[in-house]
Protein backbone atom coordinates (compact mmCIF):
# COMPACT_ATOMS: atom_id res chain seq x y z
CA UNK A 1 0.00 0.00 0.00
CA UNK A 2 2.74 2.48 0.95
CA UNK A 3 5.23 1.69 -1.83
CA UNK A 4 3.06 2.98 -4.75
CA UNK A 5 2.35 6.11 -2.66
CA UNK A 6 6.10 6.56 -2.06
CA UNK A 7 6.74 6.29 -5.82
CA UNK A 8 3.88 8.70 -6.62
CA UNK A 9 5.18 11.33 -4.17
CA UNK A 10 8.62 11.16 -5.84
CA UNK A 11 7.24 11.69 -9.36
CA UNK A 12 8.39 15.32 -9.57
CA UNK A 13 10.74 15.66 -6.60
CA UNK A 14 13.25 13.02 -7.80
CA UNK A 15 14.64 14.27 -11.12
CA UNK A 16 18.16 12.82 -11.14
CA UNK A 17 19.09 9.14 -11.36
CA UNK A 18 15.42 8.18 -11.57
CA UNK A 19 16.04 4.59 -12.72
CA UNK A 20 18.38 3.67 -9.81
CA UNK A 21 15.90 5.36 -7.44
CA UNK A 22 13.07 3.11 -8.65
CA UNK A 23 15.35 0.04 -8.49
CA UNK A 24 16.12 0.89 -4.83
CA UNK A 25 12.42 1.37 -3.97
CA UNK A 26 11.39 -1.95 -5.56
CA UNK A 27 14.33 -3.86 -4.04
CA UNK A 28 13.32 -2.39 -0.68
CA UNK A 29 9.75 -3.63 -1.21
CA UNK A 30 11.08 -7.12 -2.05
CA UNK A 31 13.09 -7.14 1.20
CA UNK A 32 10.11 -5.94 3.25
CA UNK A 33 7.71 -8.57 1.87
CA UNK A 34 10.39 -11.23 2.40
CA UNK A 35 10.92 -10.28 6.05
CA UNK A 36 7.21 -10.57 6.85
CA UNK A 37 6.75 -13.83 4.90
CA UNK A 38 9.89 -15.80 5.85
CA UNK A 39 9.51 -18.55 8.44
CA UNK A 40 13.02 -19.87 7.82
CA UNK A 41 15.49 -18.08 10.13
CA UNK A 42 18.25 -17.78 7.51
CA UNK A 43 15.81 -16.56 4.86
CA UNK A 44 14.45 -14.02 7.36
CA UNK A 45 18.00 -12.83 8.07
CA UNK A 46 18.85 -12.56 4.34
CA UNK A 47 15.77 -10.42 3.64
CA UNK A 48 16.47 -8.36 6.79
CA UNK A 49 19.92 -7.48 5.38
CA UNK A 50 18.70 -7.07 1.78
CA UNK A 51 16.34 -4.36 2.96
CA UNK A 52 19.15 -2.27 4.52
CA UNK A 53 21.11 -1.79 1.29
CA UNK A 54 18.50 0.08 -0.83
CA UNK A 55 17.54 2.25 2.17
CA UNK A 56 21.24 3.11 2.65
CA UNK A 57 21.42 4.26 -0.98
CA UNK A 58 18.08 6.12 -0.81
CA UNK A 59 19.37 8.19 2.11
CA UNK A 60 22.96 8.49 0.85
CA UNK A 61 22.21 9.51 -2.76
CA UNK A 62 18.84 11.27 -2.74
CA UNK A 63 18.90 12.63 0.83
CA UNK A 64 19.52 16.09 2.29
CA UNK A 65 22.74 17.96 3.13
CA UNK A 66 23.99 15.52 5.80
CA UNK A 67 22.87 12.46 3.88
CA UNK A 68 26.19 10.55 3.98
CA UNK A 69 26.46 10.91 7.78
CA UNK A 70 22.84 9.78 8.24
CA UNK A 71 23.22 6.82 5.84
CA UNK A 72 26.42 5.56 7.48
CA UNK A 73 24.90 5.92 10.98
CA UNK A 74 21.79 4.02 9.85
CA UNK A 75 23.77 1.13 8.34
CA UNK A 76 26.23 0.84 11.27
CA UNK A 77 23.49 0.75 13.93
CA UNK A 78 21.26 -1.76 12.13
CA UNK A 79 24.12 -3.94 10.86
CA UNK A 80 25.68 -4.24 14.34
CA UNK A 81 22.37 -5.49 15.78
CA UNK A 82 21.68 -7.92 12.96
CA UNK A 83 25.13 -9.54 13.22
CA UNK A 84 24.30 -10.49 16.82
CA UNK A 85 21.04 -11.99 15.58
CA UNK A 86 22.99 -14.06 13.00
CA UNK A 87 25.14 -15.50 15.81
CA UNK A 88 21.93 -16.38 17.71
CA UNK A 89 20.43 -18.07 14.63
CA UNK A 90 23.56 -20.19 14.11
CA UNK A 91 23.59 -21.20 17.81
CA UNK A 92 19.92 -22.27 17.58
CA UNK A 93 20.79 -24.41 14.54
CA UNK A 94 23.49 -26.30 16.48
CA UNK A 95 21.71 -26.42 19.87
CA UNK A 96 20.95 -30.02 20.89
CA UNK A 97 21.51 -31.10 17.28
CA UNK A 98 18.40 -29.21 16.11
CA UNK A 99 19.92 -28.97 12.59
CA UNK A 100 17.03 -26.89 11.23
CA UNK A 101 16.37 -23.22 10.53
CA UNK A 102 12.59 -23.73 10.21
CA UNK A 103 10.92 -21.61 12.91
CA UNK A 104 7.83 -23.86 13.15
CA UNK A 105 9.98 -27.00 13.46
CA UNK A 106 12.12 -25.39 16.20
CA UNK A 107 8.98 -24.37 18.13
CA UNK A 108 7.54 -27.91 17.78
CA UNK A 109 10.78 -29.39 19.15
CA UNK A 110 10.72 -26.94 22.05
CA UNK A 111 7.10 -27.86 22.86
CA UNK A 112 7.87 -31.59 22.77
CA UNK A 113 10.98 -31.14 24.93
CA UNK A 114 13.24 -32.43 22.12
CA UNK A 115 15.07 -29.09 22.00
CA UNK A 116 16.00 -27.67 25.39
CA UNK A 117 17.81 -24.41 26.07
CA UNK A 118 19.46 -23.77 29.42
CA UNK A 119 18.40 -20.58 31.22
CA UNK A 120 21.74 -18.90 30.53
CA UNK A 121 21.71 -19.91 26.82
CA UNK A 122 18.10 -18.70 26.46
CA UNK A 123 18.97 -15.36 28.07
CA UNK A 124 21.94 -14.72 25.75
CA UNK A 125 19.99 -15.80 22.67
CA UNK A 126 17.09 -13.56 23.67
CA UNK A 127 19.55 -10.67 24.08
CA UNK A 128 21.09 -11.31 20.63
CA UNK A 129 17.68 -11.20 18.91
CA UNK A 130 16.39 -8.40 21.16
CA UNK A 131 19.23 -5.96 20.35
CA UNK A 132 18.68 -6.41 16.60
CA UNK A 133 14.95 -5.73 17.01
CA UNK A 134 15.06 -2.82 19.49
CA UNK A 135 17.63 -0.96 17.33
CA UNK A 136 15.19 -1.27 14.44
CA UNK A 137 12.15 -0.16 16.51
CA UNK A 138 14.07 2.13 17.60
CA UNK A 139 13.74 1.96 21.36
CA UNK A 140 15.41 4.26 23.88
CA UNK A 141 18.48 4.38 24.16
CA UNK A 142 19.08 2.90 20.65
CA UNK A 143 17.02 5.58 18.90
CA UNK A 144 19.65 8.14 17.88
CA UNK A 145 19.98 6.96 14.25
CA UNK A 146 16.28 7.55 13.53
CA UNK A 147 15.96 11.38 13.56
CA UNK A 148 19.05 11.75 11.34
CA UNK A 149 17.83 9.08 8.90
CA UNK A 150 14.31 10.58 8.73
CA UNK A 151 15.43 14.18 8.30
CA UNK A 152 17.99 13.42 5.58
CA UNK A 153 15.97 10.76 3.71
CA UNK A 154 13.90 11.76 0.65
CA UNK A 155 10.12 11.79 1.23
CA UNK A 156 9.68 8.26 -0.19
CA UNK A 157 12.43 6.95 2.12
CA UNK A 158 10.86 8.60 5.18
CA UNK A 159 7.41 7.18 4.37
CA UNK A 160 8.70 3.60 4.02
CA UNK A 161 11.08 3.94 6.96
CA UNK A 162 8.28 5.13 9.28
CA UNK A 163 5.52 3.02 7.78
CA UNK A 164 7.24 -0.35 7.47
CA UNK A 165 10.88 -0.56 8.55
CA UNK A 166 10.26 0.41 12.19
CA UNK A 167 7.53 -2.25 12.40
CA UNK A 168 10.04 -4.96 11.55
CA UNK A 169 11.53 -4.55 15.02
CA UNK A 170 8.22 -5.01 16.82
CA UNK A 171 7.22 -7.80 14.41
CA UNK A 172 10.50 -9.56 15.28
CA UNK A 173 9.71 -9.29 18.99
CA UNK A 174 6.27 -10.84 18.42
CA UNK A 175 7.30 -13.49 15.91
CA UNK A 176 10.68 -14.62 17.29
CA UNK A 177 11.58 -13.33 20.77
CA UNK A 178 8.37 -14.16 22.64
CA UNK A 179 7.73 -17.69 21.25
CA UNK A 180 11.39 -18.84 21.16
CA UNK A 181 12.52 -17.41 24.52
CA UNK A 182 9.45 -17.15 26.81
CA UNK A 183 11.33 -17.36 30.14
CA UNK A 184 13.91 -14.73 29.20
CA UNK A 185 11.13 -12.50 27.74
CA UNK A 186 9.18 -12.66 31.00
CA UNK A 187 12.25 -11.96 33.17
CA UNK A 188 13.30 -8.96 31.01
CA UNK A 189 9.78 -7.56 30.65
CA UNK A 190 9.97 -5.12 33.63
CA UNK A 191 13.22 -3.55 32.37
CA UNK A 192 11.95 -3.33 28.78
CA UNK A 193 8.66 -1.82 29.98
CA UNK A 194 10.56 0.89 31.90
CA UNK A 195 12.70 1.64 28.82
CA UNK A 196 9.53 1.78 26.69
CA UNK A 197 7.93 4.30 29.09
CA UNK A 198 11.13 6.41 29.09
CA UNK A 199 11.02 6.31 25.26
CA UNK A 200 7.35 7.37 25.21
CA UNK A 201 7.96 10.39 27.46
CA UNK A 202 11.38 11.30 26.03
CA UNK A 203 10.19 11.10 22.40
CA UNK A 204 7.15 13.27 23.15
CA UNK A 205 9.10 15.91 25.10
CA UNK A 206 11.86 16.19 22.49
CA UNK A 207 9.24 16.38 19.69
CA UNK A 208 7.61 19.36 21.46
CA UNK A 209 10.70 21.57 21.12
CA UNK A 210 11.70 20.73 17.53
CA UNK A 211 11.90 23.70 15.14
CA UNK A 212 12.09 21.32 12.12
CA UNK A 213 8.71 19.72 11.33
CA UNK A 214 10.30 16.51 9.94
CA UNK A 215 12.34 16.04 13.13
CA UNK A 216 9.17 16.60 15.15
CA UNK A 217 7.44 13.73 13.32
CA UNK A 218 10.57 11.55 13.71
CA UNK A 219 10.70 12.01 17.50
CA UNK A 220 6.95 11.41 17.76
CA UNK A 221 7.68 8.02 16.09
CA UNK A 222 10.08 7.15 18.94
CA UNK A 223 7.23 7.90 21.37
CA UNK A 224 4.63 5.90 19.42
CA UNK A 225 6.85 2.85 18.99
CA UNK A 226 7.51 2.93 22.75
CA UNK A 227 3.76 2.37 23.21
CA UNK A 228 3.92 -0.65 20.88
CA UNK A 229 6.84 -2.22 22.81
CA UNK A 230 5.04 -1.56 26.10
CA UNK A 231 1.93 -3.33 24.75
CA UNK A 232 3.96 -6.35 23.63
CA UNK A 233 5.62 -6.82 27.03
CA UNK A 234 2.35 -6.69 28.98
CA UNK A 235 1.85 -10.35 27.86
CA UNK A 236 -1.92 -9.83 27.77
CA UNK A 237 -4.28 -10.36 24.82
CA UNK A 238 -5.31 -6.68 24.96
CA UNK A 239 -1.68 -5.52 25.05
CA UNK A 240 -0.59 -7.69 22.12
CA UNK A 241 -3.64 -6.88 19.98
CA UNK A 242 -3.31 -3.18 20.85
CA UNK A 243 0.36 -3.23 19.88
CA UNK A 244 -0.49 -4.86 16.53
CA UNK A 245 -3.25 -2.34 15.78
CA UNK A 246 -0.97 0.52 16.82
CA UNK A 247 1.72 -0.74 14.41
CA UNK A 248 -0.78 -0.42 11.56
CA UNK A 249 -2.08 2.96 12.84
CA UNK A 250 1.42 4.39 13.10
CA UNK A 251 2.36 3.19 9.61
CA UNK A 252 -0.59 5.02 8.09
CA UNK A 253 -0.66 8.22 10.16
CA UNK A 254 3.10 8.84 10.26
CA UNK A 255 3.52 7.86 6.61
CA UNK A 256 0.83 10.41 5.75
CA UNK A 257 2.54 13.08 7.88
CA UNK A 258 5.84 12.55 6.06
CA UNK A 259 4.03 12.72 2.70
CA UNK A 260 2.46 16.07 3.62
CA UNK A 261 5.73 17.47 5.00
CA UNK A 262 7.41 16.36 1.76
CA UNK A 263 4.77 18.17 -0.32
CA UNK A 264 5.40 21.42 1.55
CA UNK A 265 9.19 20.99 1.38
CA UNK A 266 9.11 20.44 -2.41
CA UNK A 267 7.37 23.79 -2.82
CA UNK A 268 9.17 25.91 -0.23
CA UNK A 269 12.51 24.07 0.31
CA UNK A 270 12.39 24.58 4.05
CA UNK A 271 11.09 22.46 6.93
CA UNK A 272 11.35 25.11 9.67
CA UNK A 273 7.98 25.61 11.37
CA UNK A 274 8.83 29.32 11.89
CA UNK A 275 8.93 29.83 8.08
CA UNK A 276 5.28 28.89 7.68
CA UNK A 277 2.27 30.95 8.60
CA UNK A 278 -1.14 31.27 6.97
CA UNK A 279 -0.83 28.08 4.93
CA UNK A 280 -4.55 27.48 5.40
CA UNK A 281 -5.35 30.59 3.32
CA UNK A 282 -3.26 29.59 0.30
CA UNK A 283 -3.72 25.79 0.59
CA UNK A 284 -6.99 25.03 2.43
CA UNK A 285 -7.23 21.40 1.24
CA UNK A 286 -3.63 20.67 2.30
CA UNK A 287 -4.24 22.32 5.68
CA UNK A 288 -7.42 20.25 6.20
CA UNK A 289 -5.60 17.02 5.33
CA UNK A 290 -2.75 18.00 7.64
CA UNK A 291 -5.20 18.60 10.51
CA UNK A 292 -6.91 15.20 10.05
CA UNK A 293 -3.58 13.36 9.83
CA UNK A 294 -2.11 15.22 12.82
CA UNK A 295 -5.15 14.35 14.95
CA UNK A 296 -4.93 10.71 13.83
CA UNK A 297 -1.28 10.71 14.94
Amino acid sequence: FLTPLAIACSWRSVTRRVRPFMICILTLETGMIGVFCALDLVLFYVFWEVMLIPMYFLIGIWGGERRVYAAVKFILYTMAGSLLMLVGILYLFHANGAATFDLMRILERMDSGELRLGLRAEFWLFLAFLIAFVIKVPMFPFHTWLPDAHVEAPTAGSVILAGVLLKMGTYGLLRFCLPLFPTASASMAPLLSVLAIVGILYGALVAMVQPDVKKLVAYSSVSHMGLVVLGIFTFTIQGLQGATVQMLNHGLSTGALFLLVGMIYDRRHTRMISDFGGLAHSSPVLASAFLVVTLSS
